[in-house]
């Protein structure tokens, strides 16, 4: 994962302003879609779906989880096309999904967002960042409006 997480903010840092190269690298922790849910909905457990899974959580950043912030992200083997590699954390949907998460990360550690009203000002990059990154990887976006839900989701 240390590669991985390497090579995805190589790219962060090729394809943005940010200086990537001192980022430490935040922990990542590979959950199942129920334990993911859990944890988003930690703070309000009352909201959490019946069934216990939200299949809209894909990961999530904790700036203050750990010593340079935590990533929540669903676990590999669960991303859809994970059969298709050798290693499921291969698979371009997963990674482009770290890369979101580690969007944030650089966002964060970079000082970016301690000057916006909220931290989801920093959506809108992180969906585009994403989108460029699976087009270079020549893999179909299962999310072609990716500008719309970046504004949606950047509401504070």
């Amino acid at each position: 994962m240390e590669l991985l997480i390497d090579a995805l903010l190589d790219w962060i840092g090729d394809n943005t302003d940010y200086e990537t190269h001192d980022i430490p690298h935040p922990i990542v922790r590979q959950l199942s879609p129920h334990s993911l849910t859990r944890e988003f909905y930690s703070d309000v457990a009352h909201l959490m779906p019946d069934d216990g899974v939200d299949e809209r959580i894909n990961a999530l950043f904790a700036q203050t989880d750990g010593p340079h912030g935590t990533i929540y992200i669903m676990a590999a083997k669960y991303v859809d096309g994970a059969a298709e590699f050798d290693h499921p954390t291969d698979n371009p949907l997963f990674r482009e999904i770290l890369l979101h998460e580690l969007v944030h990360h650089v966002q964060w550690q970079a000082g970016a967002s301690a000057s916006w009203d909220c931290l989801a000002l920093g959506e809108p990059e992180a969906y585009q960042l994403g989108g460029r990154y699976l087009k270079q990887t020549g893999t179909t976006d299962p999310l072609p409006n990716r500008n719309f839900w970046g504004r949606i989701y950047a509401r504070c």
